[in-house]
């Protein structure tokens, strides 16, 4: 008869998926963009509109910082971004 010998596995725990998911170059890449979007339409915002009224913030700014992360979002995120276009 012939006996069996096993391998021990290296197992390491991995973590929750939330902290998979934090911890991701993807995930990183896309708070990067969407936060220089949010950056890039407040400054928009500041030099059409904020800056001849003397306002800094309002609802249009609101607005604006909301669609710059949206687009942000969109452009790391978009299928032709990630080539799968």
């Amino acid at each position: 008869m012939r006996t069996y010998t096993f391998k021990k596995l290296n197992y390491k725990p991995q973590g929750s998926k939330l902290e998979q998911i934090i911890k991701s170059v993807h995930f990183k890449k896309t708070v990067i963009t969407a936060v220089i979007g949010g950056l890039v339409a407040y400054t928009l915002f500041f030099v059409t509109e904020g800056k001849h009224t003397g306002v800094y913030w309002n609802s249009n700014a609101f607005k604006d910082i909301l669609m710059g992360l949206g687009i942000g979002i969109f452009l790391t995120n978009s299928p032709c971004a990630r080539g799968k276009c």
